[in-house]
């Protein structure tokens, strides 16, 4: 589950992540697994690392992107701005507060 203190971007009444998030591979598998987590498919990050076939560190770290505030989202997938950031930098700005993450994901 996410760290102490973040708050998850809200789903559609579907269940799905928002129209924002859909399109990128990262977000995209961020939100599937999130989505298997709070489901109770998979108990732990180890047990959904094994599924997946990754390493416990790299699924717990991309999970983070399931986080990211709804405008950040919206401008990196929809509207395809630059990220000053890679891919492994953006999972630990998603601990951030949403006001703080623009600045430092397009600055």
């Amino acid at each position: 589950m996410p760290a102490a203190g973040l708050i998850p971007v809200r789903e559609t009444a579907s269940g799905q992540p928002p129209a924002l998030a859909v399109g990128s591979p990262a977000t995209n598998g961020a939100w599937g697994w999130r989505q298997r987590l709070e489901r109770g498919d998979v108990a732990t990050l180890a047990d959904l690392a094994a599924d997946e076939g990754l390493s416990d560190r790299y699924v717990s770290r991309l999970l983070r992107l399931a986080w990211l505030a709804p405008h950040v989202l919206e401008r990196l997938v929809v509207h395809r701005e630059p990220s000053t950031l890679s891919i492994y930098d953006l999972c630990f700005v998603a601990s951030l507060p949403w006001d703080e993450q623009p600045g430092r994901v397009f600055d």
